[in-house]
């Protein structure tokens, strides 16, 4: 708000330095709004990423494990019971943002359609969790809730994407994966390694 505010102000000196036909004062007044309009698209807009000036992160990486107790340390949301855990490697570290994974049994969901249609949902994670940096790769992992019973899922794949939430800026998204929906009921004993990104690098924020 105080941006804008500020902004207003510029463009009304600006202005009134046009009406007066006063060249000097005009560029002055120039520059300092071309710099704030600059700032705003590159922070709050998804223009650099659709222009190719900024690369969403990617995941390049997954698994699903049963969850343990060292899991709980570090978490925001203490929920009675999670399900299980989703890792995960991302080439570029996700800062200064408020993360959600969600998952489906249908292709390509924004954060929009889960929002409007709860039934989208099959897993949730408000607890995404940064683990360790490794080899320039970043790893996350995430441990999330069934919103659905299995009685109620027909798909054999639930695609997730990985949802980044700042304030006063659009929801921007990684790339879609994959996990074999019968692994989710199979984690006994074992630790599944399932890499099945169903999209490549690309520049548009809706993949």
């Amino acid at each position: 708000m105080i941006i804008i505010v500020l902004l207003l102000m510029l463009i009304i000196a600006f202005l009134g330095c046009l009406a007066r036909k006063d060249l000097r004062h005009s560029l002055m007044f120039a520059f300092p709004i071309i710099i704030i309009i600059g700032m705003y698209v590159w922070l709050f807009t998804l223009y650099p990423v659709q222009w190719g000036l900024k690369k969403l992160p990617f995941v390049e990486q997954t698994r699903i494990r049963e969850i343990s107790a060292s899991d709980y340390s570090n978490i925001k949301y203490k929920h009675p019971k999670h399900d299980g855990v989703i890792e995960f490697i991302t080439d570029k570290k996700l800062d200064d943002c408020e993360i959600i994974l969600e998952g489906g049994c249908k292709r390509n969901l924004s954060y929009n359609d889960f929002m409007n249609n709860d039934s989208l949902a099959i897993l949730i994670s408000y607890d995404v969790v940064f683990v360790k940096e490794m080899n320039d790769k970043f790893f996350y992992k995430a441990l999330f809730i069934m919103e659905q019973s299995n009685k109620n899922i027909l798909c054999d794949s639930i695609y997730c994407k990985v949802f980044m939430i700042r304030m006063f800026a659009p929801i921007c998204e990684t790339n879609e994966f994959a996990i074999p929906y019968n692994k989710l009921f199979q984690m006994e004993n074992s630790v599944y390694n399932e890499v099945e990104p169903t999209a490549e690098h690309c520049s548009s924020p809706n993949h």
